[in-house]
């Protein structure tokens, strides 16, 4: 039961235990029905919660069969090892790679192989219904619907990536990890579900959004510097400005800025250059990188090094030797820890 396993930062339980592992099920994943076909039986589950968001490791030593209501949480499976099944009201599909996207508005009955391993994106749907509404500036009462068909396997190739990136910081970091750039890791997740998946809004993303006056770039680049400790909201930043976050972007990228997730990383990796060169006792480089929100530490490291002209270590090394202060990182802190 050890030989694949993600997210052992957050274990749930492992147990051989039939019943026990039954009302485990039961009590935290909500499952009405959960059956056992062979003789040896093991199982290990490990969930990290996060907001709108969590993301859940299962391996099954023996085959199974699970089943869920109705419910209001939207899943997409990841195939670590071996072939399972699910079926809903809908349709019916492998779950290799990846399946297609599993809403929570009718019945879900799945099949396990033993050996079977795999992680669940788990998303409630209000927020990510918040989230795609922001994106077109859209007011209406209309739901969030999902086609239960196969997602373009180009797109869930990154998906599937970017998944498995984040189970492997979560791993390592635990809750030393961000806040900020979980949040934001969050918000990547959903949007890559929204661009992956045919649904009820799919044909307005691929409309041309309308030009904006382009002084509401400056407005949004101003909010991002007066809140750049805070996650990237593009659902009150499009409040406040009156227009759909997919407008924003599109007057972002006409104007040559990039986007405004890439002003935000200019804007926190000057942040983190200040806090470096005026650096107390307690300062070192990952601290610093956690708190501009930056929670893959390798890529701020050669994103500092780009913006900044040098490695964020030497930043912190010439301001202690410009303080007087006794060195705390080693030399090589950023080169050994964050690349």
């Amino acid at each position: 039961m050890r030989d694949i396993s993600y997210l052992d930062r957050y274990p749930l339980f492992r147990s051989q235990d039939r019943e026990f592992a039954r009302d485990r099920m039961m009590a935290i994943y909500g499952v009405d029905r959960f059956d056992i076909h062979d003789d040896e039986f093991g199982i290990a589950a490990n969930l990290a919660s996060l907001s709108a968001t969590g993301l859940a490791f299962c391996a099954y030593d023996g085959a199974a069969s699970v089943s869920f209501p109705e419910s209001t949480i939207i899943r997409q499976f990841f195939s670590i090892r071996g072939t399972a099944s699910y079926r809903t009201a809908a349709s019916s599909h492998p779950i290799a790679a990846w399946s297609p996207i599993v809403s929570g508005r009718s019945r879900l009955d799945l099949k396990f192989p033993a050996g079977y391993r795999q992680l669940v994106l788990r998303v409630e749907t209000a927020p990510l219904q918040g989230l795609l509404k922001a994106i077109l500036g859209d007011g209406s009462d209309r739901d969030l619907v999902f086609e239960e068909d196969s997602p373009d396997p180009a797109v869930m190739a990154f998906v599937r990536q970017d998944v498995f990136k984040a189970a492997d910081e979560l791993q390592k970091f635990g809750q030393n990890y961000s806040p900020l750039a979980i949040a934001e890791l969050e918000r990547s997740l959903m949007t890559r579900l929204l661009l992956a998946h045919r649904h009820s809004f799919s044909d307005r993303l691929h409309i041309v959004p309308r030009r904006l006056n382009r002084s509401i770039v400056d407005l949004v680049e101003s909010y991002i510097e007066a809140h750049w400790n805070e996650p990237l909201d593009m659902e009150k930043i499009a409040r406040i400005t009156s227009v759909s976050a997919r407008s924003i972007f599109r007057e972002f990228s006409e104007t040559g800025r990039g986007s405004p997730g890439q002003f935000a990383k200019r804007v926190r990796l000057r942040r983190a250059s200040e806090l470096l060169g005026k650096p107390d006792a307690r300062t070192s480089v990952v601290s610093v990188a956690f708190k501009c929100g930056f929670g893959n530490l390798g890529r701020f490291a050669s994103d500092y090094r780009r913006e900044m002209g040098e490695l964020p270590s030497e930043t912190l090394r010439k301001a202690r030797q410009r303080l007087g202060h006794p060195a705390a990182d080693r030399p090589d802190a950023d080169s050994t820890r964050l690349s």
